[in-house]
């Protein structure tokens, strides 16, 4: 069965969302599920320990940013892609991240998150085209 979700809306959401039009954890309940798991460069992130997690990265954006899929394939409830995020902070320059992104949804909401991430420079990634 075909779970249907936009990931990389769900993602923009979770990394560029603001607390003062929705709190987080109202919006955690309608993406990702009471079990959600990320793992992140070796490091993991159950729900509880996520929260604390995406508020860190929303401060990282308060600039603004982007995300630019490279690259996305999906089969079933499983989704793969690679991405680019753009970030900018309030002060000093912006960062972009290449993000290897593995999901696994379920009920229409993600359940698990696999992520290799590295920072970038302006054209050193290799584009999807």
């Amino acid at each position: 069965m075909s779970e249907e979700i936009d990931l990389p809306a769900v993602l923009s959401e979770l990394l560029f969302g603001d607390e003062s039009t929705e709190p987080l954890e109202t919006t955690l309940d309608r993406l990702i599920t009471p079990t959600f798991v990320q793992r992140i460069n070796g490091a993991v992130y159950d729900r509880v320990a996520y929260i604390p997690h995406v508020r860190e990265m929303r401060q990282l954006v308060v600039g603004g940013g982007e995300l630019t899929v490279l690259e996305q394939f999906s089969a079933g409830s499983t989704i793969a892609g690679r991405y680019l995020f753009r970030m900018v902070p309030a002060q000093g320059p912006g960062m972009t991240f290449e993000s290897h992104l593995f999901a696994r949804v379920e009920a229409g909401r993600i359940d698990r998150l696999v992520e290799v991430a590295r920072q970038t420079e302006d054209g050193d990634f290799l584009s999807a085209s």
